[in-house]
């Protein structure tokens, strides 16, 4: 064989530049793992494509049980029946209000209660964390906080859901231990300019802090868009409620609506009609989860880093 060849050959390296050898054992997990991450991968995707396509597929094909994780057919009839509700609207635009005033208020109280305890230096300080810590291990429960919602003058109203989920002990600790991996000389240079802690607080150590609030931004938009039980204890008015309500409430109708027909239905028209339950209920939980899945991808970027430079001290 020629120099030239020999030149040209792949090369088995033990080390030259940047390529490495992997042993026989590591080559063998690296295909173990790629196994594994893909079985996990479709038993993740599985459920999502069975929804997504039982809600799109024909009605006999759906009562037949047939539609596994791609369409047969198309009907559109779930999305038809959810979407013409004018209430479905109002509900969204309810549900996105809480969500986003919720997170940006959400946000700001967390840093200020989170900011004493990173850097502050005053008597009490360990009272104010035990106090923080109790309200994680105890809670009063849905009467007492009905109560005090109630006598702030708040039920029935949006402001209720946004204020009683606007501090989480949970985030407070999160924070605090991003905010500790913050050398706290920069704190102590801007003092010495003569910058109070507020300037600090929303001037330099936010701005410092976007990995862990963009993560906690999306543990409380998501919490918010999910959340069902306290909308349904502080929230009455059907021009208040939330999609999660609002969408309960489409699915009781669809399968009130079509009951009795389902059990009686022998022809192909109504078993169509039976089959519409399934489809809204399938449609519901697309129209639920698409808006996170859209703004997942954009925080993901910071989700990992967040989490992860928040937990190194604490």
């Amino acid at each position: 064989m020629s120099a030239t060849a020999k030149e040209l050959r792949p090369r088995k390296h033990r080390y030259e530049g940047d390529f490495i050898k992997r042993s026989r054992g590591e080559r063998v997990f690296s295909v173990c793992n790629t196994i594994f991450m893909a079985l996990l991968l479709i038993f993740l995707l599985y459920p999502v494509l069975n929804v997504i396509s039982i809600s799109v597929s024909n009605e006999t094909q759906v009562m037949a049980a047939n539609v596994t994780f791609y369409p047969i057919g198309f009907n559109a009839q779930g999305y038809t029946t959810i979407f013409k509700d004018g209430d479905l609207w109002r509900s969204i635009l309810n549900t996105v209000f809480v969500a986003g005033v919720g997170c940006v208020m959400s946000l700001v109280a967390l840093c200020i209660a989170a900011y004493p305890l990173a850097f502050g230096h005053f008597y009490g300080k360990k009272l104010y964390s035990v106090i923080i810590m109790f309200t994680m291990w105890f809670q009063g429960g849905i009467v007492p906080m009905f109560l005090a919602i109630q006598k702030l003058g708040l039920y029935d109203t949006l402001w209720a859901l946004i204020f009683n989920s606007l501090i989480s002990a949970y985030n407070v600790v999160i924070i605090r231990s991003y905010f500790n991996s913050i050398p706290f000389s920069i704190v102590e240079s801007a003092r010495i300019d003569g910058a109070n802690d507020f300037r600090i607080l929303f001037q330099l150590i936010i701005p410092l802090s976007k990995p862990v609030l963009a993560t906690v931004a999306l543990w409380v938009i998501v919490g918010h868009w999910n959340d069902y039980m306290t909308p349904l204890v502080l929230v009455s008015s059907r021009s208040k409620q939330t999609l999660q309500l609002m969408l309960k409430s489409v699915v009781l109708a669809a399968e009130s609506s079509t009951s009795n027909l389902a059990t009686l239905s022998t022809s192909d028209q109504m078993k169509g009609t039976a089959a519409l339950p399934t489809q809204v209920k399938n449609a519901v939980l697309v129209v639920s989860m698409v808006p996170m899945i859209v703004i997942y991808p954009f925080i993901q970027r910071f989700f990992v880093s967040g989490v992860m430079l928040g937990s190194v001290k604490g």
